[in-house]
């Protein structure tokens, strides 16, 4: 039979106590909760995952050398920060930054 301890520890208190706890043993320090886990180099199946693109527009961009990529041998590689660094470079404005520029200009 386990044993019964009362406390005078407040609710939030023993909450605290408890969330802690289970911080402690679910990450044991090294793990990181919302960290990415993924890996920082992957494969063309991998890239087009990330870009939700199909192989073969990979292949295009890869071509025209339109993409970050490395290459061993016959195999493509990608970094994963890479990719989404140049996917957030085609980001375009909205109506109202280009609105809100057209009021600033100085003439």
């Amino acid at each position: 039979m386990e044993k019964l301890i009362l406390s005078s520890l407040s609710e939030y208190d023993l909450k605290m106590l408890v969330k802690e706890g289970v911080k402690e043993v679910l990450y044991d320090g090294d793990f990181k909760p919302n960290s990415k886990q993924e890996p920082e180099y992957v494969d063309i199946d991998g890239a087009s995952r990330i870009l939700m693109k199909a192989k073969q527009t990979i292949y295009t961009l890869v071509g025209k050398k339109q993409i970050p990529y490395y290459k061993q041998g016959k195999k493509l590689y990608f970094k994963c920060e890479e990719l989404l660094k140049w996917l957030g470079q085609g980001r375009r404005k909205t109506v109202d930054e280009i609105k809100y520029g057209a009021d600033n200009m100085i003439f």
